[in-house]
């Protein structure tokens, strides 16, 4: 039987999201007793005792659902960000929300506007959906071209999409570029602007968003505690938006999305603002010295505000990445994600495991 008659020209023509190795997977293929996972944007720094605790008592209950409105998490996320819990809905990472988000808003002949390269969930959602992806290169310093972005709105667009501070580049648009862009957005075109490394920002001019909700009921903000949080195993994320948007957003959702482990660690990890900080530091300090070594060695590295480094090797990174994995070193490779065969992608490690990076990739490079 051909089943390939059965399915949408979207889901045909869609390659599926490929995940970067799981550490036991290369201990098994190549037969290392240590490897480091550098390919990911995980917080190398592990979940919080107090998560920990949060979930093993959360456990307790894993016969009965999940409380389906996120009530007393979304209470706690609505105080500390100063909205309302009828701006909230949270998802099964904030991968899900911006799904619900493109199948609400997104009918058959209409579009969607992002950057590419960036972060391969839009262009693959958009694709299966209703094959509506109009991606807009990104400029030449690895930024969203908010202008050509804006020129890329038609009568039919839905939804456009800022990634800021962006992935794969971990680079940002500032401020006053974002107000402006607001202003050059057709006020029934949603904007999304996907925060997921929100807490890792330094940079005095990043937009804050959350206070241009007021003059802009169209924006839409996607949050993650997949990232600073260290809670990626249990995939929980929120969108804010206009309560009425967000109404009609929930009736895209899965009952029960998000589990109760994954609501009572977000809980947990809420309340440790201090420890969340600090572990904000230690990435900047990291990334700051792992940048330095990679400069070190000749290697060309956009400036970031996230996690990660986009990493130009002026060679084939394809050929790097996979030396690295002989010497237990993860590293994820851009070809896939539309930047050339020459980079790759470098998440944040602890020190040393950075420093086992920048050793390998000195001697591959020699």
């Amino acid at each position: 039987m051909d089943f390939e008659k059965l399915f949408r020209p979207g889901i045909l023509k869609t390659r599926p999201y490929v995940p970067g190795k799981p550490i036991s997977e290369v201990q098994r293929e190549l037969g290392l007793d240590s490897v480091v996972k550098l390919a990911s944007n995980e917080n190398p720094e592990g979940p919080l005792p107090s998560v920990v605790a949060a979930v093993t008592a959360a456990a307790a209950d894993m016969n009965r659902y999940p409380d389906g409105s996120c009530y007393e998490l979304s209470h706690a996320v609505a105080e500390q960000l100063g909205v309302a819990p009828a701006n909230l809905i949270f998802g099964n990472g904030s991968n899900e929300v911006a799904d619900m988000l493109i199948r609400a808003l997104i009918a058959p002949g209409e579009n969607m506007v992002f950057a590419r390269p960036g972060f391969v969930v839009y262009p693959l959602t958009a694709g299966i959906q209703f094959e509506s992806g109009r991606p807009v290169p990104i400029a030449d310093d690895d930024r969203h071209d908010l202008a050509a972005m804006a020129a890329a709105i038609d009568e039919k667009t839905k939804i456009v999409v800022v990634v800021n501070p962006d992935n794969p580049t971990g680079t940002y648009v500032n401020e006053a570029e974002f107000r402006a862009f607001l202003r050059d957005v057709p006020p029934e075109v949603i904007v999304v602007v996907d925060e997921a490394y929100y807490e890792y920002v330094v940079a005095d001019d990043y937009p804050q968003t959350l206070e241009m909700l007021g003059d802009h009921p169209n924006l839409v903000i996607l949050r993650t505690f997949s990232k600073i949080h260290s809670l990626a195993a249990l995939r929980v994320g929120y969108g804010v938006g206009h309560p009425d948007l967000i109404t009609q957003i929930h009736k895209t959702r899965e009952p029960f999305n998000v589990n109760s482990l994954a609501q009572a660690a977000a809980l947990a990890a809420l309340r440790e603002t201090e420890a969340i900080a600090q572990r904000r530091r230690h990435n900047r300090d990291w990334l700051e010295a792992l940048q330095r070594g990679l400069t070190g060695l000749g290697l060309k590295v956009t400036p970031a505000q996230t996690n990660f480094l986009l990493v130009r090797c002026g060679c084939d990174a394809g050929r790097v990445v996979q030396e690295l994995l002989q010497r237990g070193v993860i590293a994820r490779p851009m070809n896939t994600f539309g930047l050339g065969d020459d980079a790759l992608r470098i998440s944040v490690g602890l020190p040393e495991e950075n420093e086992r990076c920048l050793s390998a990739l000195k001697e591959i490079l020699a």
